[in-house]
């Protein structure tokens, strides 16, 4: 009988001991979830913090990048500016350059004109001088009277006309015959086929 209450006695306590065993492997694993749970919402807060901290990163790039090529194109202005400033002075210089060879060209073909000019006037004014020289004498002022008979008839001149022979021909007189047809040289102004009146008296 104490035999059997021992055995019992045995079994109750070993399921106890199991059931404690397995109380305290349960309790140690809730606590290890629980723990691994923590962790788990630890890390999820370092991740979304790491995400904020590179997003800031992110955005100072952004502006590291946008200062960086502003400082680039300041840096770079001065030397485009020094390189039109260049470019302006060369075109001013050859600018230059071409208005003074355009002015001495015009300067050399001016005065070649005037030279040319010159000679030509002064060949003109030797052509004169030479017929000057060689020119008759000018003709004294002749006055022409109006005494003249005013009848008379017309003649046509003929190859061979003199006044003398024309007024003997006529019964008239050389003066009247030039003061009629204001006749200064018969030899020049006595044209064959022109008609002249010859004064008649009555």
């Amino acid at each position: 009988m104490i035999k059997q209450y021992r055995v019992a006695f045995a079994v109750l306590l070993g399921s106890f001991v199991v059931n404690i065993s397995v109380s305290a492997q349960s309790d140690h694993l809730r606590v290890a979830v629980a723990n691994l749970h923590q962790d788990v919402a630890l890390l999820a807060q370092q991740v979304n913090t790491l995400r904020l901290e590179i997003e800031a990163l992110r955005r100072e790039n952004t502006q590291l990048r946008t200062q960086l090529a502003s400082v680039t194109a300041a840096r770079d202005t001065p030397a485009h500016i020094a390189d039109l400033s260049m470019a302006i002075d060369t075109l001013r210089r050859e600018y230059r350059q071409a208005d003074e060879r355009q002015q001495a060209q015009i300067i050399a073909e001016v005065s070649r004109q005037i030279h040319a000019l010159g000679q030509e006037t002064q060949a003109a004014l030797n052509i004169l001088a030479e017929a000057a020289k060689r020119a008759p004498a000018a003709a004294a002022s002749v006055h022409f009277a109006e005494d003249y008979p005013k009848t008379g008839q017309p003649y046509v001149v003929r190859s061979g006309d003199t006044l003398s022979g024309i007024a003997r021909t006529h019964g008239s007189t050389v003066k009247h015959i030039q003061n009629a047809n204001k006749i200064v040289d018969p030899a020049r102004d006595l044209r064959v086929g022109e008609t002249i009146f010859i004064p008649i008296a009555e």
